[in-house]
């Protein structure tokens, strides 16, 4: 990336805090945000050796407003606690500053590759939610990593899908088929 240029939407003038939820604001608050944990989930998925990790759109029970992010860990689970202060120094970075704050995070997290990546999207019904998960595809697709959109569907749902598209590598032996990670299969 070339330092200093603009990547992605702009940052507006508030801070956001990656917790259990995820993010959450109103939803015209979030284009920068989504395109970063798209870029995000590329760096986890490389830290990781390229096993799939999912960002889900959804801000389950707010109001229609409002719109949240959440990553999906290889296992299938929550995102490791390690990677949340991470995620909100990203959505934070300055625009000037987003090359270096992501090549701080590679430093960090030990990332040796810079390529590959797998990031699995899905998201809910609010009417800003499509448009969201195409800055995630965008941010995904910054990084030339692969962004496999999976459409409408529950948190549950995505969680699955990550979980038994990595299988026991990343969710231990006690893990069903690949096949119920696939579309079509649930």
């Amino acid at each position: 990336m070339k330092r200093g240029r603009l990547v992605g939407p702009p940052k507006p003038a508030v801070h956001l805090a990656y917790g259990t939820a995820g993010f959450r604001a109103k939803a015209e608050l979030l284009d920068s945000t989504f395109f970063r944990m798209g870029m995000l989930a590329v760096l986890r998925s490389r830290a990781r050796g390229g096993l799939a990790v999912g960002l889900m759109v959804t801000a389950s029970h707010n109001a229609e407003c409002d719109n949240g992010i959440k990553l999906i860990d290889t296992d299938g689970g929550m995102l490791d606690q390690r990677w949340e202060p991470m995620a909100t120094a990203l959505a934070n970075a300055p625009d000037g500053e987003l090359t270096d704050t992501l090549d701080t995070l590679v430093k960090d997290a030990g990332i040796a590759s810079s390529s590959g990546g797998r990031v699995l999207v899905a998201r809910d019904t609010r009417s800003h939610s499509e448009r969201l998960a195409q800055l995630a595809l965008e941010g995904i697709a910054h990084l030339d990593a692969r962004g496999e959109d999976f459409g409408l569907l529950t948190t549950p749902q995505l969680h699955h899908i990550v979980r038994h598209t990595n299988g026991a590598s990343a969710a231990g032996p006690h893990v069903g088929p690949a096949a119920w990670g696939k579309r079509g299969r649930l």
